[in-house]
């Protein structure tokens, strides 16, 4: 290997980012920003995934069928485990990439995002060897099966899963202690990691798999070029929002009925604040059945609309812009990409103070952090942001703080950190 060959790797290192989606949530969307973000800083960056919904010939996706077997394999593993908590698992027996491909691949870095539902194995991911940095969108890398940890698994994920710590509720095949297990024998090699929030951050370094793993919190990327401020009325317009009310918008890839994303929570503040102000409610993702937008709207005094997917970043950009505020009433999240998004276009956010938030809104600067599932607090926040102008310190704190001229800079310095170890 010349030294010129070597300098040349360390400073526009080959990077390949694997995916299971590009566009579908916000992982996804993350994953692809941080791509292209790269691409236009001059860096050479190819994306892998199961399931494209872009054009774009630097993505390279999965055969279909063997992707979708792959992921109802995985799926069917998962309903082993009988458990009264609901969480996303993914048992990551089954993927539909080799790590032949990608060690056969030209990349000097493979850079992991969000990998499992039919992408990528445990065993896969084992058996790369070439340098891998991991950013991670959720809590599934260092625990079991789950992605989000309830307080239990997250005891689990710090003390190694056994018999003894299963929660008394689960029932049949332990899928998460068997997950852990593979994972435990098979990455053998410390990956660094890069998780998005302070709260992912300490939860790895509480870990028992991976709390030696090199790591460094490095926030996602939004292009604050598309998510800019833009005349509200104008925005207004372009989306078919009406302009008569303030506006509440409300974002989830996996619509009203995942929990972790907290509707209800949401429906209960949005009662509390009724003797105060009408306003529009902007849902966006799978609507609900016409029965329950019917039940939803029934005896209040808001105005509900349900505008389904989102069709791009282009009509996202627009129903930031159109609102006064961004809900995030999540029980649980990493570091939801619609907070950043929504602050990116100038539009504060109202939220609980949980997981990722915190590196996202500054409490009453460029928004409000409730108390974690109180929804009267929640309902204060929705009112005091109406009664302020936020949308200048939003935006500047969105600029400094996940702009691509933020962040590339920090995934250059890891790159050559890992290249040069």
């Amino acid at each position: 290997m010349s030294t010129q060959g070597s300098g040349q790797r360390a400073s526009n290192p080959k990077i390949l980012h694997l995916s299971t989606y590009d566009a579908h949530g916000g992982a996804a969307r993350a994953a692809y920003a941080i791509h292209k973000a790269l691409l236009d800083s001059g860096m050479q960056s190819r994306m892998r995934v199961g399931a494209t919904a872009h054009s774009d010939p630097t993505i390279i996706a999965n055969k279909k069928y063997p992707f979708m077997v792959a992921k109802e394999a995985d799926r069917r593993l998962w309903s082993l485990q009988k458990s009264p908590t609901p969480t996303w698992r993914s048992p990551a027996r089954f993927g539909s990439i080799t790590a032949a491909e990608i060690n056969a691949s030209s990349a000097d870095i493979i850079h992991m995002h969000w990998v499992t539902d039919g992408f990528m194995s445990v065993e896969t991911i084992g058996k790369i060897q070439k340098p891998i940095v991991w950013s991670l969108c959720d809590a599934w890398a260092f625990s079991g099966a789950e992605h989000y940890a309830t307080e239990i698994s997250s005891l689990r994920s710090q003390q190694g899963y056994s018999k003894q710590n299963r929660p008394s509720t689960d029932s049949g095949f332990d899928v998460d202690s068997w997950t852990w297990e593979r994972k435990k024998q098979r990455w053998t090699s410390p990956m660094h990691l890069l998780p998005a929030s302070s709260w992912l951050t300490q939860s790895v370094a509480e870990s028992k798999l991976m709390r030696a793993w090199p790591t460094t919190r490095i926030p996602h990327i939004v292009n604050t070029d598309v998510f800019t401020p833009r005349d509200q009325a104008d925005a207004r317009s372009g989306t078919g929002v009406p302009d008569d009310r303030p506006v509440l918008l409300f974002l989830a890839s996996a619509g009203i009925h995942d929990r972790r994303k907290g509707w209800d929570l949401l429906t209960q503040a949005l009662q509390k604040v009724e003797h105060l102000q009408p306003l529009t409610v902007v849902i966006v993702g799978p609507p609900p059945s016409q029965v329950e937008q019917q039940a939803i709207s029934a005896n209040s005094i808001h105005r509900f609309i349900f505008v389904g997917e989102a069709k791009g970043d282009e009509q996202l950009a627009g129903l930031y812009a159109s609102a006064d505020m961004t809900a995030v009433p999540s029980r649980e999240d990493n570091m939801p990409i619609t907070a950043m998004e929504s602050q990116s276009c100038g539009t504060p956010v109202v939220a609980f103070n949980i997981g990722g938030l915190p590196d996202i809104v500054i409490h009453q600067s460029t928004g409000y952090l409730a108390q974690a599932e109180n929804p009267e607090d929640l309902a204060a926040g929705i009112s005091w942001i109406l009664d302020q102008d936020l949308r200048g310190a939003v935006r500047a704190h969105a600029v400094h703080t996940w702009s691509p001229s933020a962040v590339v800079p920090q995934l250059r310095a890891i790159y050559q950190e890992v290249l040069s170890s």
